[in-house]
């Protein structure tokens, strides 16, 4: 009888720990993403990125943080990276709107970019090329006069990001 008494109180002691544990993990993760989403907004990717690996690390990453840490890459032009962050989200919550639309906007841009560089390296670029390429940047809500002017020496020239497009936030 004392024995079944001790193992109760021993697995009751275990579990309150494990709870707390939770409960405190649970409390680092939220304020560790506050913590980077603020960083994002102000501009500080870097050390909004690294708070964010830091978070995936110790294995208390999320959708969300697994989103932002996407957003980051895609501002960065780390198209392979963000692409890799976007899908470890949708594992995590596959019915996040956001995240799908922010990968939709990934590829586009990634389609446009190899236009661009097509049109850089192509003596001629005309007809549908032209019309797929100035098709894409009306989805993008930008322009080939928004494009910065690309050196026809200048290896894998890629689109700078067009104002009124960005990623969805969280």
């Amino acid at each position: 009888m004392k024995t079944s008494i001790l193992i109760a109180v021993l697995l009751l002691s275990l579990t309150n720990q494990g709870c707390s544990a939770t409960v405190e993990e649970r409390h680092v993760r939220e304020q560790s993403l506050e913590t980077a989403i603020n960083w994002y907004k102000n501009g500080d990717l870097l050390s909004a990125e690294q708070h964010l690996q830091w978070l995936h690390r110790k294995g208390l990453g999320t959708d969300k943080s697994w989103a932002l840490l996407g957003n980051i890459y895609f501002r960065q032009y780390r198209f392979k990276a963000s692409e890799s962050a976007y899908v470890q989200s949708l594992k995590l919550n596959s019915s996040d709107r956001n995240v799908w639309f922010n990968l939709a906007l990934l590829n586009l841009r990634q389609t446009t970019n190899i236009l661009m560089d097509a049109r850089v390296e192509l003596d001629t670029f005309d007809g549908e090329l032209e019309r797929l390429l100035n098709q894409l940047l009306k989805l993008q809500q930008a322009r080939l006069n928004d494009a910065p002017e690309v050196p026809s020496n200048a290896p894998n020239a890629s689109l700078s990001e067009p104002s009124g497009v960005a990623s969805r936030a969280l």
